[in-house]
């Protein structure tokens, strides 16, 4: 992992589907050397996947985020029960007030009230629900992760060159 290689990842972030003649251009290398680069990035796991974003709205659902607290048996049983539930897309484990935060779409805030009341709030050894309901995605630093990624690629090259 390289200077390069973080800005390609950057490029990559912003547009996954990006042209690799066009990354080329912007850092000044070969099309050749984006692609190789990319498959190492891959083959050693800095990339997992491409995605997109979908506009939510657009399909009519709202999403939530739901935070449960588990006492008094395991957080994988829990979990288990969460798959039955079709809106929730994520589960974290959390260091915190809480042993779980849920990602969920809905389609209405009664929805999603029948599905806390209805189902979430049943699940043995849920204690506490505490919903908030995501409004906006607003960007702060979308590069947080490289630019924090920054001083372990430096004192990488350090080693490299001395």
């Amino acid at each position: 992992m390289d200077l390069i290689d973080l800005r390609i990842l950057r490029l990559l972030r912003k547009n996954a589907r990006e042209s690799l003649g066009t990354i080329g251009d912007q850092l000044g290398i070969s099309k050749a050397t984006v692609s190789r680069r990319i498959a190492r990035l891959e083959e050693e796991g800095y990339v997992n996947a491409y995605t997109m974003r979908v506009n939510i709205g657009k399909l009519g659902l709202m999403r939530a985020l739901i935070a449960l607290q588990v006492v008094g048996g395991p957080l994988s049983a829990v979990i288990e029960e969460l798959k039955r539930f079709p809106g929730i897309q994520y589960a974290y484990k959390v260091f915190g007030d809480h042993s779980l935060i849920c990602e969920v779409y809905s389609t209405s805030v009664d929805a999603l009230y029948d599905l806390i009341q209805d189902k979430i709030v049943g699940i043995p050894n849920v204690q506490r629900v505490e919903v908030d309901i995501l409004i906006e995605r607003i960007p702060i630093n979308e590069d947080a992760m490289f630019d924090l990624a920054l001083p372990m690629t430096d004192a990488h090259e350090s080693k490299e060159r001395g």
